[in-house]
């Protein structure tokens, strides 16, 4: 295995901190390492073990599969200071199918080459060329597993134990979602050196050699510290730590399919934790029996997943009865910390526009006119090229890949996933954030320029760009000053979400060169004076970007 031409030479050179209000620091291992139900050995489980990446994956800026973005080594040497780390239980709609998939079968690989390796295989660790022929080599009536696990093993790049494990009835969300959770716990506040996890069929390679070699990716010292507040943030990055901060990304997690009284229990519980839980992405790519998910998944994904139920519905009675108690509101909107315990905010992404509109008039804006103003999150999302929530309603039906729309002289993706300009609107009204996720799709970022890496810049330059613009030229009365939207806008990355970055900005070991692109793109902007309001320069302007808005969110916010 040749490492030295396909991993960083040597650590990258930082000069700035970062933070992110979306990623998933501990995805990849807590996958590959988490036995469910069988005690995990305290020496070889906890976050800081490191899989061995696929480096030529993550050179060139591959969906993030066979390659980790955001782990540990990655968090420590790309100096991500502040990271809102989100919980993601596996939704089981990624595993079960369409009703109408093919019932084939292959022989069962797991017999021939051992678990450990068969897993490595169909998790990136053979080349993508070889899988057709291993399908085609393989197809039998009699034997397991079925070609749908297989299938969607590929396509999600997840050991095939793992799609075992989330079709069996012994999977529960909340359970899931709590040792998670403790996977995190396992080396909060402890100093520690980085692991690295080597799959079977490449033990021959040397643990001290290979990290040597690819420092930046596989070698990393360093604390991180699960904060219970915005006050703990402060402190524990004045301590040179590194602050994580808990969200949920998707309400099942709370085991949504129960009776409410069941699923308000739930979230009692989150509510006691220690290290408190900051925000829920309420809804996300499968119907959660409580409000509307956007439509998320390309085109080449319907054929393993179906995610139509539910998709162009909003609230039911349960859904909000479930968003106003994690707000501690009750029926009337009245905020009830004493009656409620404390309040989780919203964040928005993955709510389907009739969701969001739902939301906004049934509790967000009631609320405003009270004095009650509840700061909207969007936590990793880019613009649609629509100026109204009506118009995104309109179009749901058309959604295909390329499916896009012009706005401010830019062609964006107008799926109905992305943000309008009331969107846009109403949480700057809210004194929210909003996160700039850095997937291709999500950026609008046409076929024709997803190789050229220099371009990926100015797309997502155009994103942020139209956000504040639509603020900036709303008549809207009752706003904050306008020259307050240079405190909208950070990095919600997605990192370790399974998105297919920007090719250039594909882990957090790029975030300085996001850095230094993002400064010279404004600079070169004719328009960059509209956004700096005599005030900012545009390092100040990146700065916020990249760091202090979303640092000074938490810290405000963060109760």
């Amino acid at each position: 295995m040749k490492t030295k031409k396909n991993c960083r030479d040597g650590i990258p050179n930082v000069t700035n901190s970062f933070a992110d209000i979306h990623c998933h620091p501990h995805m990849r291992s807590f996958n590959w390492l988490h036995e469910p139900g069988i005690p995990e050995s305290e020496g070889k489980y906890h976050p800081w073990w490191i899989i061995l990446p696929k480096f030529k994956s993550s050179k060139k800026g591959n969906r993030a599969a066979a390659y980790s973005q955001c782990d540990m080594v990655r968090v420590k040497n790309g100096n991500l200071k502040l990271a809102i780390v989100s919980l993601y239980p596996m939704e089981k709609g990624w595993v079960k199918g369409p009703a109408n998939m093919v019932k084939g079968r292959l022989f069962d690989f797991k017999k021939i080459f051992g678990d450990n390796l068969f897993n490595d295989i169909f998790s990136g660790g053979m080349d993508l060329a070889v899988k057709p022929l291993l399908f085609l080599l393989g197809r039998s009536k009699k034997e397991d597993p079925a070609l749908r696990d297989l299938l969607q093993s590929v396509f999600m790049k997840l050991p095939v134990k793992k799609i075992n494990f989330y079709q069996s009835d012994e999977y529960d969300y909340f359970r899931e979602l709590k040792e998670e959770r403790e996977y995190l716990l396992k080396k909060n506040k402890v100093e520690t050196r980085s692991e690295i996890y080597i799959p079977p069929k490449k033990r021959y390679i040397k643990k001290s050699k290979i990290r040597k070699k690819c420092p930046a990716e596989l070698d990393a010292t360093g604390t991180y510290v699960l904060a219970e507040n915005g006050d703990h943030v402060k402190e524990i990055i004045n301590s040179g730590k590194i602050a994580f901060v808990l969200s949920i990304e998707g309400a099942n997690a709370l085991n949504t399919h129960l009776p409410p009284e069941k699923v308000i229990k739930n979230i009692e519980e989150v509510k006691k934790w220690k290290e408190s839980l900051f925000f829920i992405t309420f809804t996300h790519h499968f119907y959660n029996y409580l409000a509307g998910h956007a439509h998320s998944i390309p085109d080449i994904g319907k054929a393993l997943i179906d995610q139509q139920e539910g998709m162009t519905g909003g609230f039911n009675n349960a859904g909000w009865d479930i968003i106003r108690y994690l707000l501690s509101l009750d029926t009337n909107n009245n905020y009830k910390p004493e009656e409620f315990n404390r309040r989780i905010l919203i964040d928005v992404k993955h709510m389907n526009v009739i969701s969001r509109m739902e939301f906004y008039n049934e509790i967000v804006n009631p609320c405003f006119r009270k004095g009650d103003i509840i700061p909207l999150i969007a936590s990793h999302v880019a613009f649609s090229g629509r100026e109204k929530l009506t118009d995104l309603v309109a179009n749901m039906n058309q959604e295909v890949d390329g499916f896009s729309a012009d706005r401010f002289g830019h062609t964006f993706n107008a799926w109905n996933i992305n943000l309008c300009d009331e969107d846009v609107i109403t949480i700057f009204k809210t004194g929210g954030l909003i996160g700039i996720n850095l997937d291709q799709r999500i950026l609008g970022i046409p076929k024709k320029d997803k190789k050229d890496k220099e371009k990926h810049i100015e797309y997502i330059w155009q994103n942020m760009k139209a956000m504040m613009k639509a603020v900036i030229e709303s008549d809207e009365t009752g706003l904050p000053p306008k020259k307050e939207v240079v405190n909208l806008l950070c990095l919600g990355t997605d990192f370790d979400g399974y998105i297919d970055p920007a090719d250039k900005y594909s882990t957090t070991l790029e975030f300085q060169d996001l850095r230094d692109d993002l400064v010279k793109t404004i600079n070169k902007d004719p328009e960059k004076d509209d956004f700096l309001f005599n005030t900012y320069t545009v390092d100040d302007l990146v700065e916020k970007i990249c760091f202090s808005n979303a640092y000074d969110f938490v810290v405000k916010n963060f109760k």
